[in-house]
């Protein structure tokens, strides 16, 4: 699907009520989505496993606790 259908679903889907801030933050999010996913098809990015671990500092620096 192409980045132009996908934003018309997107958007399509969302509630009557959903203001222009809340429509850009779902694009936004699609977009990273998908480049994260053509990133992975590429062979970029971050393993699971480091990723687990980043997380971990992140929260035992910022609350003095560890992840689960």
């Amino acid at each position: 699907m192409s980045d132009r259908q996908t934003a018309i679903e997107a958007v399509t889907h969302m509630p009557e009520s959903a203001s222009m801030a809340e429509i850009v933050d779902e694009l936004r999010m699609l977009a990273s989505v998908r480049e994260g996913f053509e990133e992975s098809e590429c062979g970029e990015g971050l393993s699971h496993q480091h990723v687990a671990q980043l997380l971990d500092e992140w929260i035992t620096k910022s609350s003095g606790r560890h992840a689960a």
